[in-house]
């Protein structure tokens, strides 16, 4: 079928809970409710067997057996993409129950709803019924004017749309929240020092944080239809090392943490809601080193009988490649009772400016492999924004389609129709997404570089982020990423030439996914980096000549910080809500403050004023950076 194509569907002979569904869809696709002259007429069979679908194509009707709405809407996508042949059945099948998607919401960027509704059709469309809106606070609490201030909360009738749209698609909204740590937002007001453990986590046995909590709680239950909650829980580090500990004295973590798991499920059941968390910190507690992973992590069977039965597990890993490590941890979250839930990842940080393609490809591949082998039947991917949502978010639709398709298709993935579908559905070309992911990557990597944040395990490979927060002065990046390897730069310059090359003919190409934005990058990381190159050379040998045409290439860096702020500026009130926006530009006006402070530098070292640049006499002594966030990068002490 053609791009032109429309699809009809009368009312009268499709199943009721399919109307809202295709309604909701046919405010933007060519799906039209009723009998339309010259239009494939859809009709709908629930009696497909549990992940199944098929689409039979015959003259000017599509036929689609389906078990469930999901399967329906991937149906559709499927025509939408143009993949059914005439006179052949299409199938496809789905291994797990639950598929869903969660979208980070609390580190700076907050989607608008209108966004959110688009992001919630493609998801549909490609087989996705669940989501996630991960809030730490970035939603409303009434009687709580601190909570989520200054930083884009939904309101409880945003809330209420959304889940209203959601089911409409087939699609179960799960009220994602923090109900102990990674609270620091909300932590830093005096309004709740009260609540306190330590700046990141609540204070457990304290009444005031169950009255909070309840409130977080009874909200979700108001403005969410369905049963289940997210509560979170993950990476309390420090949990009882604070004003708990001053309060009540040393106790064992596992009990602590039960302890208070225990009052929150109590608080849950109150409202009709099923919870889950993160898994991690039974096997962090467990282990002796704190690893979420580690294979000698031991849980006591006292802390494993006091696990509260009404509590699901969620299982995050987004960083293995091997099937053997995700079955080892599967089994391991069944010896504590329950099957787990699988939470893999589309990867949208790891300090990286585009969604990450290939971090993707590695990660996913095998975790699904495993989860269908172990027989789970809960899955759903994570889409973080660590160090403030500076990915590009849409640019990971690509990851959710690719990521879809693995998954109704396994083997049989077919890049050609994986591109079919994403044209179809989400209404942009896949390749150049794809080869924008390469910002991320270089050809070759250095190999005596490393970095102990173990969720950037990138072994030299020059991360898209720390390239453009770099400071120019320090170059705590760059010189870390050279050392033991002269080459190196000059060949990611190369690199992202190359790269140039391929997606510059997108530098008009705004909408529906913004390459305009990933060409503003590329431009500005290539004169970041080659400035850089030239002043390594021109300063090592005090060459005046060329320290001076080095200063002439600052306001080229300066120019290309400027398009880029206004990408990024045009791509952010695109999808999200304004909070959160003045930290890329404190970080990229500070950075174009400290080119024109290299500028003067320069122009008093060729003048005689100064006899050195004291930033660039340092070097480090060994390669490495402790973490690779804004922070580390954009100054020797930020505070």
């Amino acid at each position: 079928m053609s791009a032109e194509t429309t699809y009809a569907w009368d009312p009268q002979r499709t199943p009721d809970p399919l109307g809202p569904l295709l309604r909701a869809l046919g405010t933007e696709y060519p799906i039209t409710e009723g009998r339309k002259k010259g239009a494939v007429v859809m009709e709908f069979v629930a009696d497909a067997n549990p992940g199944e679908l098929t689409v039979q194509m015959q003259d000017a009707s599509a036929v689609i057996h389906y078990d469930r709405p999901t399967r329906a809407a991937r149906a559709v996508g499927a025509l939408l993409a143009g993949l059914v042949e005439p006179g052949e059945t299409y199938r496809e099948h789905l291994p797990f129950e639950t598929f869903g998607i969660m979208l980070d919401c609390s580190r700076n960027a907050v989607m608008t709803v209108e966004h959110l509704k688009l992001w919630l059709r493609r998801a549909a469309l490609l087989g996705y019924n669940m989501a996630m809106l991960y809030t730490e606070q970035t939603y409303e609490l009434p009687g709580e004017d601190y909570f989520g201030y200054l930083r884009g909360r939904y309101t409880a009738d945003e809330l209420c749309w959304i889940d209203e749209y959601a089911a409409a698609l087939g699609v179960e909204m799960i009220g994602c929240i923090q109900t102990l740590g990674h609270l620091e937002q909300t932590l830093r007001w005096p309004a709740y020092h009260n609540v306190r453990d330590t700046d990141s986590v609540l204070l457990v046995d304290e009444d005031a944080t169950y009255e909070l909590i309840e409130k977080m709680i009874a909200h979700f239950a108001k403005c969410f239809g369905g049963r289940r909650i997210h509560v979170g829980m993950d990476e309390t580090h420090d949990l009882g090392r604070g004003k708990f500990l001053d309060r009540f004295g040393y106790q064992r973590g596992f009990d602590i943490f039960n302890r208070h798991l225990g009052r929150v499920v109590t608080i849950c059941k109150r409202h009709g809601l099923e919870p889950m968390i993160w898994s991690d910190m039974y096997f962090r507690m467990g282990s002796a080193t704190g690893a979420y992973y580690e294979k000698e992590a031991q849980i006591p069977k006292d802390v494993i009988e006091k696990i509260p039965s009404e509590v699901q597990l969620v299982y995050w890993d987004y960083y293995h490649e091997d099937e053997q490590s995700y079955l080892d941890m599967i089994a391991r979250h069944k010896a504590l009772g329950s099957e787990p839930i699988m939470a893999s990842g589309v990867w949208t940080w790891g300090r990286d400016l585009w969604y990450d393609h290939a971090r993707t490809q590695a990660k996913v591949g095998p975790c699904i492999r495993a989860c269908t082998q172990a027989g789970l039947k809960e899955f759903f991917f994570t889409l973080w924004g660590d160090d403030g949502a500076y990915c590009q978010f849409d640019s990971a639709l690509a990851g959710l389609a690719w990521g879809a398709e693995l998954a109704y298709r396994g083997e049989d993935l077919d890049e050609d129709a994986l591109a079919r579908r994403f044209a179809g559905i989400c209404g942009a070309d896949y390749q150049p997404v794809i080869d924008l992911a390469e910002i991320n990557t270089t050809p070759q990597p250095a190999p005596h570089y490393q970095t102990s944040d173990q969720r950037s395990q990138v072994k030299g490979f020059a991360r898209s982020g720390p390239v453009l927060w770099d400071d120019p002065l320090l170059g705590i990046y760059y010189k870390s990423c050279k050392l033991g390897d002269e080459t190196f730069w000059g060949r990611q310059v190369e690199h992202y030439c190359d790269l140039l090359g391929r997606v510059g003919g997108y530098a008009d190409t705004t909408e529906p996914i913004d390459l305009a934005h990933g060409v503003s990058l590329l431009r500005v990381l290539i004169a970041k980096v080659r400035v850089h190159v030239e002043l390594d050379r021109a300063y090592a040998a005090r060459d005046a000549v060329a320290l001076k045409r080095v200063q002439q290439e600052v306001p080229v860096v300066i120019d290309a910080i400027d398009e880029v702020m206004a990408s990024f500026r045009r791509q952010w009130y695109r999808r999200n809500k304004t909070f959160g926006f003045e930290t890329i530009q404190i970080r990229l006006g500070a950075l174009r403050a400290r080119y024109l402070e290299l500028a003067e530098r320069l122009g008093e070292l060729i003048a005689g004023k100064i006899d050195c640049i004291a930033e660039l006499d340092e070097a480090p002594p060994t390669a490495g950076v402790a973490k690779l966030n804004w922070r580390n990068l954009a100054g020797g002490g930020i505070v």
